[in-house]
């Protein structure tokens, strides 16, 4: 009977030759799903870059068709400008300003005309920001209700 016993460990050995074939091959998987998330990740990471980049192209091409359109409208709006385009449209220079002077009508401005226009030329650059806009639309309208008002019997 000694003859036909094994030794036990052998019987050991050959036990967990199955079970270390399995324990690689968990561990294959595991550094396959690791490094198949990791490639995964640098392939998103470099998605971005690229995107980042091309939308930093595109801001900066928009940047500078801004940039060209903003030269072209002050170009356009300037003095020179507006006066040859007026000159193609058939417009003339005023040589002399005539005033008709209304009679009832209530003035709220204390200056003449004449003094208007000097005040007027001597700022041309002035532009119409909102806030200017809505001051006159006011005086606008203010002497438009003034004017109804002594229309009225």
């Amino acid at each position: 009977m000694a003859q036909n016993r094994r030794p036990p460990t052998n019987n050991i050995l050959n036990r967990s030759r199955p079970q270390g074939a399995l324990a690689f091959l968990v561990t294959i998987v595991i550094l396959g799903l690791i490094g198949w998330v990791y490639l995964r990740q640098a392939s998103e990471a470099a998605e971005l870059q690229h995107r980042i980049q091309t939308l930093r192209q595109q801001e900066q091409e928009l940047q500078r068709q801004n940039d060209q359109l903003a030269y072209e409208v002050a170009r356009l709006a300037s003095v020179d400008q507006l006066s040859a385009r007026a000159r193609q449209l058939g417009y003339v220079a005023v040589s002399q300003a005539r005033f008709v002077a209304v009679t009832g009508y209530p003035s709220h401005q204390e200056t003449a005309p004449e003094e208007t226009m000097t005040l007027a030329q001597r700022h041309p650059a002035e532009r119409a920001t909102p806030s200017a806009v809505a001051g006159w639309w006011k005086t606008f309208t203010g002497q438009f209700e003034a004017w109804a008002q002594s229309e009225q019997p």
